[in-house]
């Protein structure tokens, strides 16, 4: 009996605030810094690869019924540092087709390919960035030399 009346003042509560999301204010600053472990192979070596993301934004708490129709959101903020995204980017190869990346999920996010060209292979990192349509940011390039 002592327990409706709770129930329906939170129940009441929450129709009044509603669930509250992030949107961004501005522009964000995304650094992917790139690393190789090893970075010297023979052909057909596996090397594994691994991405830093930094990121760094305004965004500002709003309730979802403020948002405007087809405005980005997120229920969080990006984390500021993100220790292995390796996984989760987009991989340009120099020259093409001189890696195979391995399709095995990596526990640890780090990402792993095999040298398939001799001499010098670059690889770059590229990410979207969040709730900025149509943007991409590059991160360091890796060269691995291949004999």
């Amino acid at each position: 009996m002592f327990l409706v009346p709770a129930v329906v003042a939170l129940a009441a509560g929450c129709e009044q605030r509603g669930p509250f999301v992030y949107v961004l204010d501005g522009t964000q600053t995304v650094v992917l810094k790139a690393t190789a472990s090893p970075t010297q192979v023979q052909l057909g070596e596996k090397v594994v690869l691994h991405v830093e993301r930094q990121t760094r934004g305004n965004w500002q708490r709003v309730a979802r019924g403020e948002l405007e129709p087809g405005q980005c959101w997120v229920y969080r903020p990006p984390v500021e540092v993100e220790p292995e995204v390796a996984q989760s980017v987009q991989w340009v190869v120099e020259p093409e087709r001189a890696v195979e990346f391995h399709t095995e999920y990596q526990m640890d996010q780090s990402r792993v390919a095999t040298m398939m060209t001799k001499g010098t292979i670059k690889l770059t990192p590229v990410a979207k960035v969040t709730c900025e349509e149509g943007r991409a940011v590059e991160g360091t390039t890796i060269e691995i030399e291949v004999s």
